[in-house]
């Protein structure tokens, strides 16, 4: 069996359906459950407002370090991810500051994936210095919606003592 319609279709259910076979095939079995009929509302995927799937996490480490944070958002069409810092000002009003900003041991990147309609969007520091630490802001939007999820980093100062150990970045969580 092919269907003669190609292409993704958005039902009345607000799902979308591979095909406008597989829509149908969707209504026949909720009609048999005793279910509404599901109809075609529009070709084309289904409008998703941005959800984080994977937030970014919680970063301990020393200052010289290289460390990254990262968020992985889903929606449709697919969200653009952007970073913040959040900061307080000394009357206590949050503020946000774009990220990477003009700091030169940062950088920003993202990239589609890993599956469709997600982005994934990292914030990389190195070095790693005490200014560093706080906490950080993970922004996603689309024209359905917007979202975020916060991260933070804490930094400690790297003893110059030899016989002081500090695990690399990858072995402290």
């Amino acid at each position: 069996c092919v269907c003669k319609e190609d292409g993704a279709v958005c039902g009345s259910d607000g799902r979308s359906y591979g095909s406008v076979c597989a829509l149908h095939l969707r209504s026949w079995r909720a009609l048999l459950d005793g279910r509404e009929r599901v109809r075609k509302a529009h070709d084309g995927e289904c409008k998703l407002a941005p959800a984080i799937v994977v937030p970014p996490k919680r970063i301990h480490n020393v200052t010289g370090a290289q460390v990254y944070l990262s968020c992985e958002v889903k929606a449709v069409p697919t969200p653009i991810i952007t970073w913040k810092k959040v900061t307080e000002s000394p009357k206590g009003v949050r503020l946000l500051e774009e990220l990477p900003g003009d700091r030169v041991n940062m950088a920003v990147q993202v990239r589609g994936g890993p599956s469709k309609h997600e982005s994934t969007g990292w914030v990389l520091i190195n070095p790693l210095t005490k200014d560093d630490e706080g906490v950080y802001q993970c922004h996603a939007a689309n024209m359905v919606g917007e979202t975020q999820a916060e991260g933070t980093i804490k930094v400690l100062q790297q003893s110059k003592n030899k016989k002081d150990h500090f695990p690399a970045s990858e072995d402290v969580k």
